[in-house]
């Protein structure tokens, strides 16, 4: 990681935006028909890949420190994916979430929040983002 952000410095000209998800675990949640939210749990990695989000914030202090890019902006957001049953929650997260796995706490009380909340009633992993504008530092080092 810190090759591929001296060799963005290397190309840039002014300012990259670097975006990826926190290093946090989503959470599962289910909304009913009136807007109220059931907290169910959250996603658990099932390999080692959360060391590549603290290997990500290593690597950027480390191109800071060597003046690359300094930081001008900074900010966060939250990433919601709805499904329409739990079913199909689990589904994508083992289909597509390689490095996630909903655990069996975590889908029971998807399954059991999602039949109480009756009709209406959406699941959805929230997942937090981070947002930064990097800009180019004009040394010739």
């Amino acid at each position: 990681m810190v090759h591929a952000l001296h060799e963005t410095w290397r190309v840039t000209r002014s300012e990259v935006l670097d975006i990826r998800p926190l290093a946090l675990s989503p959470l599962v949640f289910v909304r009913d028909r009136n807007g109220g939210d059931t907290f169910c749990g959250e996603l658990k990695w099932c390999d080692d890949s959360g060391q590549h989000h603290i290997q990500s914030d290593t690597a950027l202090a480390r191109v800071i420190a060597d003046n690359k890019f300094v930081v001008t902006k900074e900010d966060r957001f939250d990433w919601f994916d709805s499904f329409d049953t739990a079913d199909e929650l689990v589904e994508q997260v083992h289909d597509e979430w390689l490095t996630w796995t909903v655990d069996e706490d975590t889908a029971l009380k998807l399954m059991r929040a999602m039949k109480d909340s009756g009709r209406g009633a959406v699941a959805y992993i929230r997942q937090g983002i981070g947002v930064r504008l990097l800009k180019r530092m004009n040394n010739e080092q």
